[in-house]
């Protein structure tokens, strides 16, 4: 009886303690929950891989590094892909800011990469702002490319090229709106004239040159955390899926047409690139918080898992 009783309790104990958070999946014949669950408990964080360098615009050579999150003793081979970068208006901010987000998608399947990019050394003007948000695009590029070479080489982090997403928060959704939507010289020409554009194209191009430039760019779609376009009209047919959350009162980047990060530049919010994304026929889902101010989704209790969610949604289309 004593026995029987025991036996009971250790099959109950484990029963409560094998929650979603907790449950590996990856040795049981059902999967159906990886990507869309938490079914990892503990994850391999790989810290300061670097993924290139270049010149700041203050004229120092920085070496670029990254945080890859990847579930622990995961043996699937085709994994997603999330590349993230931090905000902090170009001025400031670190990769480590995104370990939350990362942390959490990591734990349902993803590899994350969490990415250092180059920010503001000199005197902040509305031209270096400019300059900062695409020098971040070619370097985001590059940590892309960083991946596309290891699946070409080494495959060591198991990525399917056809899901790979980036994204970000602030200064860096800024940073994975322009990485997926600007695309041309008319394009740069809107943001800051025939002398941006030859700023660009002499580093390089829109795809610059920050590392890896012999392999590809391409991914799926775009998580926009409070943050903004150039223009809305980048966003056109056939380019990729966007997520946005957003708040309406957002003072910081705004919500539909404003002042971004009070430097006098007036950007198109995620209240205008939903709308434009779902009239050229782009997939677009919006979160709208009402009355959010520029940190609403670090209040938000359920963003995580729409993200998740939406990521999710995605991976076979």
């Amino acid at each position: 009886m004593t026995r029987n009783l025991l036996l009971l309790s250790f099959v109950l104990l484990l029963f409560i303690s094998c929650t979603d958070s907790e449950i590996n999946y990856i040795n049981q014949s059902d999967n159906s929950q990886r990507y869309n669950s938490q079914i990892f408990a503990t994850l391999t964080v790989t810290k300061d891989i670097r993924y290139g360098a270049n010149v700041t615009l203050g004229g120092a050579t920085q070496g670029l590094t990254m945080d890859i999150y990847e579930p622990e003793n995961d043996t699937e081979t085709n994994r997603p892909l999330i590349v993230l970068a931090h905000g902090g208006s170009f001025i400031s901010g670190n990769k480590a800011d995104m370990e939350p987000i990362a942390t959490f998608l990591a734990k349902a399947g993803y590899v994350v990469a969490s990415i250092n990019y180059r920010l503001i050394d000199v005197i902040p003007s509305q031209l270096t702002f400019k300059q900062a948000a695409v020098n971040a695009v070619a370097d985001m590029k590059a940590a892309v490319r960083y991946f596309h070479k290891d699946i070409a080489t080494d495959n060591k982090y198991k990525i399917n090229a056809n899901t790979i997403f980036v994204g970000g928060y602030s200064a860096g959704a800024i940073t994975a709106l322009h990485y997926a939507y600007l695309k041309t010289d008319s394009e740069l020409a809107t943001i800051g004239g025939t002398s941006f554009v030859n700023y660009v194209n002499s580093n390089g191009g829109i795809e610059g040159k920050s590392g890896n430039e012999s392999y590809p760019s391409t991914i799926k779609g775009v998580i926009n955390i409070s943050g903004s376009l150039f223009d809305k009209n980048f966003i056109n047919a056939n380019e990729p899926v966007l997520y946005s959350i957003h708040g309406t009162a957002d003072a910081v980047v705004p919500y539909l047409n404003g002042n971004t990060s009070s430097t006098g530049i007036l950007t198109d919010g995620s209240g205008l690139l939903h709308p434009q994304a779902t009239a050229v026929g782009v997939y677009s889902e919006l979160k709208t918080i009402t009355n959010g101010k520029h940190d609403a989704y670090l209040k938000c209790n359920s963003c995580e898992v729409e993200i998740r969610n939406f990521l999710y949604s995605q991976l076979s289309k």
